[in-house]
């Protein structure tokens, strides 16, 4: 570059990072950057997800959510049946209150034991547990079914039907209670119509055609139930697969987000909060290609391109290997700093070994395409202003004079080499040699500098 440039200038349209071939967003669950909402592969009627971690997510979520409607159900029918058992002793004789109320609050038990387990985790990691659960509900059920229809002369209902009214209440109870299991509900309610159905073709003293209406409308109940608890299950598992498509939607957006800021930067501006920082002590690294102009007429404008894409990649890595904070780029010039928001590098040592690397890497790219690429860098440390302006295409900036220093002093720096200010040669004497000068720069005066040469370098541009 044969100018110099103020950093303080907002990018244009034409020279901000998205016109980097390189820069490609990354992607998160398989899903590309113009991907649609993909769902997680499920078979269709036996409701089950393929992915078998996908599908105990599913029903640890799904059990919490249905937990709620359970344990309303139990206390609907524990009160039904207490207030059976207070009611009883007025109709019926008290041998049948007795065996009513050992039923009942058998049924009861089992039903308050269900309500604790469905407030455990045991219950949302074992949805195998909702079929010896409902075994047991099955047999609970029975006994008092076979009790009322002991009291059948009292109560004026025939005992098979009211072993169907028990039946048909468990069934339809059992479709909420089956939570994401619909496998295990089909298999628990296949048995279920079975064995009652043989039982009522066993039982004496009932009519064909009884038999017949008695069995389907059961069958009714039955194939409601079962309705209910598919459509439920699959409607359900519909809203997850949306949810866990969402998320990972909001999680590659997240990470296309933490690519242009950090993320303390992020979570600040989804607060709503105004981002800005000061530095006391920021290292400002300004990178320059050499004689870029005249190589731009002399390429055609895809090789030119295609080079501008190799160095900035190589500054890039070169940048994350040494933790330094990418901040632009500008035209043919590469900014970055140590110290600051996101900055591994804390100071001006990590912005020569930066250097270093960066000429190293441009040479190897001059010997393998022929082009000879050289550049000029400027370092100057001292304090800065950051944050974060404007409302579209954002970015975390960094303003003030040490940047503005930077970029003048890659003008005084030598071929393939780096220029530095006091400020940054104290920090790096150490690991690098300079040569002390005096040079004027563009807005500042007479500054004293310190240059150095990085590697294989002549004076023609």
């Amino acid at each position: 570059m044969d100018q110099d440039w103020d950093v303080r200038v907002p990018l244009s349209p034409d020279n901000d990072e998205r016109s980097l071939p390189h820069t490609a967003p990354p992607t998160r669950h398989g899903l590309g950057p113009a991907s649609p909402l993909a769902s997680p592969p499920m078979s269709a009627f036996l409701q089950r997800f393929e992915d078998s971690e996908t599908e105990r997510a599913f029903l640890r979520t799904e059990r919490v959510e249905r937990g709620q409607a359970i344990r309303a159900l139990i206390l609907i029918a524990a009160a039904t049946l207490i207030s059976y058992i207070i009611l009883n002793p007025m109709h019926f004789p008290r041998e049948g209150v007795v065996a009513y109320t050992q039923a009942a609050g058998a049924l009861i038990l089992l039903m308050a034991g269900f309500f604790a387990l469905t407030r455990t985790q045991i219950y949302l990691d074992k949805p195998w547990l909702d079929l010896p659960v409902f075994i047991l509900m099955a047999a609970g059920m029975k006994w008092l079914a076979l009790v009322l229809a002991g009291l059948a002369p009292y109560t004026g209902f025939p005992p098979h039907v009211m072993a169907m009214v028990q039946m048909a209440i468990l069934v339809v109870f059992a479709s909420v209670g089956f939570a994401g299991t619909f496998r295990l509900f089909l298999i628990w309610a296949l048995a279920l119509m079975a064995l009652f159905a043989l039982w009522l073709m066993t039982r004496s003293g009932i009519s064909d055609i009884s038999r017949v209406y008695t069995l389907t409308n059961f069958s009714t109940f039955f194939v409601f139930a079962l309705y209910f608890n598919w459509d439920v299950d699959r409607r359900a598992r519909k809203v997850f697969a949306a949810n866990a498509a969402l998320e990972a939607e909001r999680a590659k957006t997240e990470e296309l987000l933490y690519n242009v800021l950090p993320q303390e930067v992020a979570a600040r501006l989804r607060a709503g909060e105004a981002v800005a920082d000061s530095f006391s002590d920021l290292t400002a690294i300004f990178v320059d290609l050499a004689g870029f102009s005249p190589l731009s007429k002399r390429l055609s404008p895809g090789h030119l391109v295609k080079l501008l894409n190799l160095f900035f990649s190589a500054a890039d890595h070169c940048a994350e290997r040494h933790g330094l904070e990418k901040v632009k780029t500008i035209g043919d010039a590469y900014l970055a700093v140590a110290g600051g928001m996101a900055s591994a590098g804390r100071d001006g040592k990590a912005a020569i070994l930066f250097a270093r690397d960066l000429i190293a890497e441009l040479e190897i790219m001059a010997a393998e395409t022929g082009v000879p690429l050289k550049a000029r860098i400027g370092v100057h440390t001292g304090p800065a202003v950051g944050g974060v302006i404007g409302s579209t295409r954002l970015a975390y900036d960094y303003w003030g004079d040490t940047l503005n220093i930077a970029s003048r002093l890659q003008g005084a720096a030598p071929l393939n080499g780096v220029a530095v200010s006091e400020a940054t040669w104290f920090q790096t004497r150490t690991i690098q040699d300079y040569e002390e000068q005096s040079v004027i720069l563009k807005g500042i005066g007479e500054t004293r500098a310190y240059a150095a040469r990085l590697g294989a370098s002549d004076e023609e541009e």
